[in-house]
């Protein structure tokens, strides 16, 4: 009685928030978190699929939740928590060079879902270095598996995976995708594929020593059409939306650039080199992606990682996770109190 009385209201808080939808991106302005301030209950919303909120008292809890566990030993609960989140501690992932490169946290959701948004908190310590991966990371893989299946430099199979991280790169420490899909695009010296990028916005700036809240959106394709999506909050913002037709821009090798025309180049892999190319006036639009071929194939796990390679021997980088929460439409940052 109480889920069908919870289905109700939610259906009719969705009638309500259609006409606050974003008339450009079509995402409503205000998330399921928006009716459940500091997450209390978010879980018992039907859309919601996953909810973690780290508030376990061991890692064997955990464990109960998580699928694959790796490296524990550089994984604790720590009293750190995002502003609003009205729990008391939150997840640590630490590194040392002399230990390795991270900590990993992965589980499958169900039997996959066509449309998937996932939003966390995460805080990068002051000092921490360039990482070389991390994951706020979905994808799919077909059949599912316990564990990350993830392959680099080569591009996936579509009837078997595909996956999407959203990552701080490099030294710049600036927020954008690192895609592998079956049709991702190529680069020098070999046409080999690594992950592909999409924002290349020098503005949007990792703020280490702070709580920064990440939402992510995959959209499946239909079978035999290149319409699945990406999109990307920053604390709440959206500030990146692909799909089939839209932003329009241009490419290098393995980086699409919004707003950018002119003079790009591909890695054409019949001809084994490059090849330029002039955009249209304003940018080409862009393909939108093929993530697989197969209706089986769908957006199926959930992945945190810390992957850093070429740490400071004697220095812990430290990575903090909280608050996460995997659904079937946007979620949204934490709100202390509903607005009027």
């Amino acid at each position: 009685m109480l889920r069908i009385l919870i289905t109700i209201l939610v259906l009719m808080s969705c009638m309500t928030a259609s006409a606050q939808t974003d008339p450009v991106s079509g995402f409503s302005n205000k998330g399921i978190a928006f009716e459940f301030p500091g997450d209390v209950g978010i879980d018992e919303d039907p859309r919601v699929i996953f909810n973690e909120d780290f508030e376990e008292l061991t890692l064997d809890r955990l464990r109960e939740r998580w699928e694959t566990v790796r490296n524990s030993d550089r994984m604790s609960f720590d009293r750190e928590v995002p502003p609003r989140s009205v729990g008391r501690q939150s997840m640590l992932f630490r590194q040392l060079a002399e230990e390795g490169t991270g900590a990993d946290l992965y589980r499958r959701l169900d039997e996959g879902y066509e449309r998937v948004f996932a939003r966390m908190y995460v805080k990068f310590a002051e000092d921490c270095e360039a990482v070389h991966h991390f994951g706020t990371c979905l994808g799919g893989n077909y059949p599912g598996t316990a564990w990350p299946s993830v392959r680099a430099g080569q591009p996936t199979k579509g009837d078997k995976s595909f996956w999407v991280g959203i990552e701080p790169f490099g030294k710049k420490w600036n927020w954008d995708y690192y895609t592998y899909w079956c049709e991702m695009r190529g680069s020098p010296p070999r046409g080999q594929t690594w992950g592909n990028s999409f924002i290349h916005d020098e503005t949007l700036q990792v703020h280490r020593g702070e709580w920064i809240c990440i939402e992510m959106m995959v959209r499946m394709n239909d079978v035999g059409r290149s319409n699945g999506e990406l999109a990307l909050w920053i604390d709440g913002r959206l500030v990146s939306h692909l799909g089939q037709g839209f932003p329009r821009g241009k490419w290098v090798f393995d980086k699409f650039y919004p707003g950018q025309e002119g003079e790009g180049v591909r890695w054409n892999h019949e001809k084994g080199d490059r090849e330029h190319f002039r955009t249209a006036a304003g940018g080409d639009p862009f393909e939108g992606f093929r993530f697989r071929t197969v209706e089986p194939l769908k957006t199926n796990f959930l992945w945190l990682y810390l992957y850093l390679t070429q740490g400071t021997p004697g220095h812990m980088n430290r990575v903090w996770f909280d608050d996460v929460v995997v659904a079937t439409d946007y979620i949204g940052p934490l709100v202390s109190s509903k607005a009027n």
